[in-house]
């Protein structure tokens, strides 16, 4: 190394901060922290089927029922759905969702879902959540996510997509900290009710 390259980097060290690598561009920031709560998440399961919302399916068939009955949707919703136990502590943390990936079950990325709807589960029904974690929360959450293309998944074929085992890959931010959840194996949702 020479005199001075050592020079600009004894400088770009000196003008950064604590927990800032200095570089030849400048300070590159390099967080390092533990949440202020402890939280345990898990992705406990995942329904791979369909995106009844953009779809617009699910209420075009309950619109076709008799008023009053209830009627089944035609569509079955994609989702996750997460476990959260957070130990006692001061104030809540929020959480969001950073990416969901079906993968292989050799690792190739073969889709991106989009998360919506957060829900959580009351005890009786699942309702609306804020994303906000309780200190002792055990919390049931529900993410709605966009469907894969199973058209280009199964190479033309949707139907080739049935009974063929995936990954989901989840990347959540809890309190600024981002974790890696996995699920597998995980395979479509089939067509007709079982």
């Amino acid at each position: 190394m020479t005199r001075t390259v050592r020079s600009l980097l004894l400088a770009a060290a000196l003008a950064c901060p604590a927990l800032v690598t200095p570089t030849l561009m400048g300070c590159q920031f390099e967080e390092h922290r533990e949440p202020s709560l402890g939280v345990a998440v898990e992705l406990a399961s995942a329904t791979l089927a369909d995106d009844c919302a953009s779809a617009g399916r699910g209420l075009a068939a309950d619109a076709a029922c008799a008023e009053g009955v209830p009627c089944p949707s035609f569509c079955r919703q994609s989702g996750v759905q997460l476990s959260v136990v957070a130990e006692a502590g001061d104030a809540s943390v929020p959480m969001e969702v950073v990416a969901i990936e079906l993968r292989s079950l050799d690792g190739a990325l073969l889709s991106t879902l989009e998360a919506r709807s957060p829900t959580v589960f009351d005890g009786e029904t699942f309702v609306a959540w804020d994303r906000q974690i309780a200190p002792g929360a055990r919390l049931d959450v529900r993410f709605d996510t966009s469907a894969p293309d199973w058209t280009a998944l199964g190479g033309g074929d949707p139907w080739r997509t049935h009974g063929v085992q995936y990954r989901i890959e989840m990347r959540v931010r809890i309190d600024g900290v981002e974790r890696l959840l996995s699920l597998e194996p995980v395979s479509r949702e089939p067509e007709v009710v079982t």
